[in-house]
């Protein structure tokens, strides 16, 4: 497992952000453009990041549906990178699912102004919080794709991550995730455990029988 730092997590929700956000009908007076929203949403993104095997399952059941091989070729190159291994970052099973505390993270990439935190209140409760990208934010993730060309996976992977997504929004994504039964099943407050050898089996039959 790799070893935890607060600017290696900034830099993968940096790309969340990035990826995964969606214009806004008009801009906003801060100069954002574009929306990443809500937080429930970033934990969904977060969690198929940070677990390469949930995320390649779900690239077998898009290939299976769409018979498109290069949802078969991206599983495989997860476990050919061993990345099962080398990339996983477990989460916890909150009552909404898959979830850490993202406060200080956060805070890291608000406070160098790459996002402002926003969303819509009902009163004085918070019904969805929201992030707006500032510009910075993008062009710092060109800028470091660019002079740190080992970095590009963060990118390709919150593309991909964003793709699997298919614009769903928090609840939708949770739902879907919940359709695991080794994370469905997760105790309360428990680490969601790794499907890796169950993954890895299901992509050797696939393939087996093409």
């Amino acid at each position: 497992m790799p070893v935890r730092s607060p600017y290696r997590d900034a830099l993968r929700l940096l790309y969340i952000f990035v990826n995964g956000a969606e214009p806004l009908p008009h801009p906003d007076s801060s100069g954002a453009t574009v929306i990443f929203r809500g937080e429930a949403k970033l934990h969904a993104y977060d969690f198929w990041m940070r677990n390469p095997d949930y995320l390649a399952e779900e690239l077998l059941d898009l290939f299976v549906k769409s018979g498109e091989k290069q949802y078969l070729v991206e599983a495989e190159g997860i476990f050919a990178a061993e990345e099962p291994d080398i990339r996983r970052f477990p989460m916890i099973r909150y009552r909404f699912g898959a979830y850490e505390r993202l406060d200080d993270t956060l805070a890291l990439l608000k406070s160098r102004d790459l996002i402002r935190i926003t969303g819509t209140k009902a009163g004085v409760k918070v019904m969805e919080t929201d992030f707006l990208v500032m510009p910075i934010a993008i062009q710092s993730a060109q800028a470091i794709e660019k002079d740190f060309p080992v970095l590009k996976w963060y990118a390709r992977r919150a593309l991909l991550v964003a793709e699997i997504a298919a614009g769903r929004g928090g609840a939708a994504l949770k739902k879907r995730q919940y359709e695991q039964a080794d994370y469905a099943e997760t105790q309360m407050g428990g680490v969601i455990p790794p499907i890796t050898a169950r993954v890895r089996a299901r992509l050797a039959a696939l393939k087996q029988n093409m």
